[in-house]
């Protein structure tokens, strides 16, 4: 189905804009590498036992907030030290550690800041884009994180831009754009804006909004600078 885009919105994009790449083969995920992707899908099925065992884990720790920077061979230790090393929970484990080992095989890093949080609202309700070199992303329980194709999008209307406006009336997109959301064990690597030469192309996203109270358990994968960054900030403004 085509997508009619008014002039205004044209106007602010280039014919050059960058693409979303999904792929069944997590090894392509490394497509994020190439200059016209800020959002590489690997649309896998998570087994069911890793289902069951994150629901567990959320209804046993409805409020976890787990933040390690941590070394890939650590992972599966730090989270049984954490959480338990039950059968059920381990299949989860497993899964989370072999996507940090995925995270710093990609990059060629020998740690990752890990962060696991059950979250029942959204954390970022408004579209966004980060300003980090690029993010993994996924959701083992609940829905998944949102985002925008960005030649759909007017990126004069992030932030400020919007003028107080709801995202849906500010302009930001038009009203017969589809958003687009990742599922259940889908992994994302979202390219931000700290991206070399990715200034103003990084990808627009939120937490996913839902007229209902849900529960989610959501995984984040960032770089060491990105913890840096965050700890000198919050270190200069207390």
């Amino acid at each position: 189905m085509s997508i009619v885009v008014e002039s205004s919105i044209k106007n602010t994009l280039s014919a050059n804009y960058p693409n979303s790449f999904n792929t069944d083969d997590s090894a392509q995920l490394s497509d994020i590498h190439k200059k016209n992707i800020n959002i590489s899908i690997w649309e896998r099925k998570l087994n069911t036992k890793i289902i069951e065992a994150g629901k567990s884990i959320l209804d046993k720790n409805p409020k976890i907030q787990f933040s390690e920077v941590i070394k890939p061979r650590n992972v599966l230790d730090m989270l049984k030290r954490d959480f338990g090393s039950s059968k059920e929970s381990l299949f989860l484990f497993n899964d989370i550690s072999k996507l940090v080992k995925l995270f710093c095989k990609l990059f060629d890093e020998n740690r990752a800041w890990l962060r696991i949080d059950a979250i029942t609202k959204p954390m970022c309700p408004r579209f966004h884009t980060d300003y980090v070199r690029c993010r993994l992303v996924t959701t083992y329980v609940g829905p998944g994180t949102q985002w925008l194709p960005h030649h759909l999008v007017n990126r004069s209307k992030l932030g400020h831009g919007n003028q107080g406006q709801p995202d849906d009336k500010s302009g930001l997109f038009q009203k017969n754009v589809k958003i687009e959301q990742l599922d259940v064990g889908h992994v994302a690597l979202l390219k931000g804006e700290s991206w070399d030469g990715n200034n103003g192309s990084g990808l627009v996203h939120r937490s996913p909004h839902s007229e209902n109270e849900y529960k989610r358990l959501y995984v984040t994968i960032d770089f060491l600078e990105t913890y840096l960054n965050i700890y000198r900030s919050y270190s200069k403004s207390n």
